[in-house]
């Protein structure tokens, strides 16, 4: 943006914003504060919400596939039975701590708490 006769430029930390004549600061085309914006709540809490699932969800890939290893080195199948055994229970207590922790989250989400709550 090149400066003219009536506007000059001043330049912040972060951007640039137009100065009037005046020295008054040039209107803003929105009327709030991008923190005031109504969605953007709701659209954090839903990317912690999918970030936290991708993770659990990649954990549980990874506890799979060290199971899989597991089961190759067994020699007989009461070995075979204990590994599967220990791998079914831990997979068990990891869905039940992230159904928890996912509907805690949810409960950030506006709006999103009574709809839980009924």
């Amino acid at each position: 943006m090149t400066p003219n006769k009536r506007q000059e430029v001043w330049m912040n930390e972060m951007s640039v914003t137009p100065k009037t004549e005046a020295g008054t600061a040039a209107k803003m085309p929105w009327a709030m504060s991008p923190e005031d914006w109504p969605g953007l709540r709701a659209a954090e809490a839903w990317m912690q919400i999918g970030s936290e699932a991708w993770t659990f969800w990649a954990d549980r890939i990874r506890a799979d596939v060290q199971t899989e290893r597991e089961l190759v080195h067994c020699t007989n199948p009461i070995d075979a039975q204990v590994v599967l055994m220990r791998h079914v229970h831990k997979m068990m207590e990891d869905y039940h701590r992230e159904a928890g922790r996912l509907v805690e989250m949810l409960h950030t989400v506006p709006g999103a708490a009574a709809v839980l709550d009924e």
